[in-house]
């Protein structure tokens, strides 16, 4: 585990978030803890926590282990913060106020919990800035980071030449698994047999950019369509409401409104599929000049 060195694991909370109380029993948010650091590792890899284990339990490189440690300790002080507004007795769930305390507004709880969840968002991009910039081994072994290799859409520039995400390493990599199923089963389809021009190892540049516009644009779509907008941050949910803003950022964006966004984003896609049909039209097919080797026949090439 990543806390409680020498059993000072609330203070370690305290120093490293700030939000909880250094006099708070560990043992109340261990258990969150524990979920947390088992969530981050299906993103990351197991092998960057236990690297990150070695190093916290030996006192080293403390900026990796903070890297990896804060957004875990956000995620389940979020989580154990919802647990405590209410105690949990014998005779029922309680709430309890000492004399100079105020229960909060519901707004004001929501505000908080959105507070929170963005902080969870930035520590998510900090980290992987971190294991990029450091070239941690163990993150480049990683299932995640070998699926964007897998990728035509390499970096978060790329992705963005399409569709801003305020460079949120985090968002670049929740979407990185709906841009390889919308390269594999919807762009190459698009393509047909001049997909070959596009994943080689000398691809066409043109072919390539129209590839990526695509994948990216049908990713969006494929992300709306399937995921709640909360697993966003909130500059990118924003986007999925022509109405979301200024007092009414809280609330959801209407089925009308998300309607209205994919519809948009299905005709610039559709534009985009003539463009390409239009081009690979033009262009002349491959004509192989030499036989391909085969072991029933009596020749080969070098």
């Amino acid at each position: 585990m990543l806390f409680n060195r020498n059993n000072r694991g609330s203070e370690e909370l305290n120093t490293l978030v700030g939000t909880f109380y250094a006099s708070n029993q560990f043992s109340m948010i261990r258990g969150e803890l524990v979920s947390a650091e088992n969530e981050l590792a299906q993103s990351v890899g197991a092998d960057v926590i236990r690297r990150a284990e070695r190093a916290y339990n030996a006192g080293e490189d403390t900026d990796f282990v903070d890297a990896v440690r804060l957004p875990i300790a956000l995620l389940a002080i979020s989580r154990w913060s919802r647990l405590m507004d209410v105690s949990h007795e014998d005779t029922g769930r309680k709430k309890k106020l000492d004399d100079n305390e105020k229960m909060p507004f519901e707004w004001m709880i929501d505000r908080d919990d959105m507070a929170m969840r963005e902080r969870y968002y930035r520590s998510l991009d900090a980290m992987y800035r971190y294991l990029e910039e450091h070239g941690v081994e163990e993150w480049r072994k990683s299932q995640l980071r070998r699926l964007q290799e897998e990728s035509i859409v390499k970096s978060i520039d790329e992705f963005e030449a399409v569709y801003p995400i305020e460079h949120s390493h985090y968002v670049f990599y929740l979407m990185l698994s709906l841009v390889v199923e919308a390269q594999k089963i919807d762009v190459r389809k698009v393509f047909g047999d001049a997909w070959e021009r596009v994943t080689c190892d000398c691809p066409d540049e043109e072919l390539l950019y129209l590839a990526q516009r695509l994948t990216v644009m049908i990713a969006v779509i494929k992300a709306v369509n399937r995921w709640s907008v909360s697993v966003f941050p909130l500059e990118i949910a924003r986007r999925f409401s022509p109405t979301y803003q200024g007092n009414r950022q809280n609330r959801a964006a209407t089925m009308d409104e998300i309607g209205w966004y994919i519809g948009n984003l299905k005709s610039q896609a559709d534009e985009l599929v003539k463009e390409i049909h239009a081009l690979v039209g033009r262009m002349p097919s491959c004509v192989d000049l030499l036989p391909k080797n085969r072991k029933d026949k009596k020749y080969f090439t070098v």
